[in-house]
């Protein structure tokens, strides 16, 4: 053979090499994009406890939903709203998130709904607050919640307080934004309830006294004192209340149950009363309530995970927004591919169209002007009897 009809021979064995490569290039299917999670909460910080909480609720996302891989992309945002900006604007430009969950405080959710909006990036925030979602305009229409109104935890303490005849009461809360908005739904609820407020005292998360306040409340001598505060913290008032000798009611808000609050407070915290959500204590509810099943299994998976009695609100709000995901995500898929803006206004459109959705804090039904999701049928009254929640029937 010459030298001609080999390099011949070689040129064309190429180009056949080249278009079995095509052929099986265009016979394989594309790898489907992954869907990336943006997970920013606080792990250290001020609201570090229930950042924490909240990142393991994240544990049990689904790991693949249509064929499309998901990646879950964690972030502390520290319990600082500039840290939460930065970190928000890092999985977006680094990741290219198609959905951001958290962040864990107020000032941190505010702060990231410019940036989500600039990104067009759908916000499930696990903040509590209802101005984070309403009205529902043109901003807003990116930001969703897993979590209750304070509103919503409110009325089952009113209801109970006006049917048992209380006509004075005093606030104690925290010293800063969660204080401040109970503050301003006790007086309104008051008010509206024929209820008397005698008092209104603040302390901060870290103040290892508060015997100040309480002298003035036992002095003002009113039918209840309501604790707004959560975890450890919310013990302090309680403990000193009952040191002074104080033997009216005590109500707390839904973040009493989560923490130490029952070990710090032993047998002088039964008796408290609180808003009760089916994430602490669904075994209690009745067998018709409509989120029980959804909240046992919540339960079941997260204590076998990290213990018994672990279970707690903040976990189940982010369990519940991973919940949202899952539900959303195959409508979304219609709409674009992970990665595009198509896809990111998919998801927010898909979720803003849930309904009926049983998680571990109720059901959800989201709606265009409804970005809250749950409503008071999410809440019932509860109390501490003997070291567990247990709903008020």
């Amino acid at each position: 053979m010459s030298i001609e009809a080999a390099a011949e021979g070689t040129t064309m064995l190429k180009y056949a090499g080249v278009a079995c490569l095509a052929i099986q290039l265009l016979a394989t299917p594309a790898r489907a994009a992954d869907i990336n999670v943006g997970i920013l909460l606080s792990a250290t910080g001020p609201a570090a406890a229930i950042g924490n909480a909240e990142r393991n609720g994240t544990s049990f996302g689904a790991t693949e939903i249509a064929g499309h891989k998901i990646n879950y992309l964690f972030l502390d945002e520290a319990s600082d709203s500039t840290a939460a900006v930065a970190a928000l604007r890092k999985l977006f430009q680094g990741s290219q998130i198609d959905i951001l969950v958290g962040p864990t405080t107020t000032p941190g959710s505010f702060a990231v709904i410019d940036p989500a909006v600039e990104y067009r990036l759908p916000v499930i925030t696990l903040a509590p607050v209802n101005a984070l979602v309403a009205p529902v305009d043109a901003r807003k229409r990116w930001i969703f919640k897993t979590t209750t109104n304070d509103d919503h935890e409110a009325t089952p303490l009113f209801a109970h307080m006006k049917k048992t005849g209380v006509k004075t009461l005093a606030l104690i809360g925290f010293g800063d934004s969660y204080g401040d908005a109970w503050s301003k739904v006790v007086a309104d609820m008051s008010a509206a309830n024929g209820i008397k407020l005698v008092a209104d005292e603040k302390y901060a998360r870290t103040d290892t006294t508060v015997s100040g306040q309480v002298l003035k409340i036992v002095a003002a001598n009113p039918d209840a004192v309501l604790i707004a505060a959560s975890g450890a913290p919310a013990a302090l008032p309680l403990l000193q209340l009952r040191e002074k000798g104080y033997e009216g009611k005590v109500y707390g808000t839904l973040g009493a149950t989560f923490g130490d609050f029952r070990k710090l407070t032993g047998a002088q915290g039964d008796g408290i009363f609180v808003p009760l959500s089916p994430a602490v204590g669904a075994a209690s509810l009745p067998d018709g309530h409509p989120a029980k099943q959804a909240a046992l299994e919540f339960i079941q998976r997260y204590e076998a995970k990290f213990g018994p009695g672990s279970r707690n609100i903040f976990a189940g709000s982010a369990y519940d927004a991973l919940l949202l995901v899952e539900r959303a995500a195959p409508a979304a898929l219609k709409a674009g591919e992970p990665g595009t803006a198509e896809f990111r206004e998919g998801l927010r459109s898909a979720i803003e169209g849930l309904k009926g959705v049983a998680g571990s804090r109720g059901v959800y039904n989201y709606g265009a002007n409804d970005h809250t999701g749950l409503d008071q049928s999410a809440l019932t009254l509860g109390r501490l009897e003997k070291g567990e929640w247990v709903a008020v029937h």
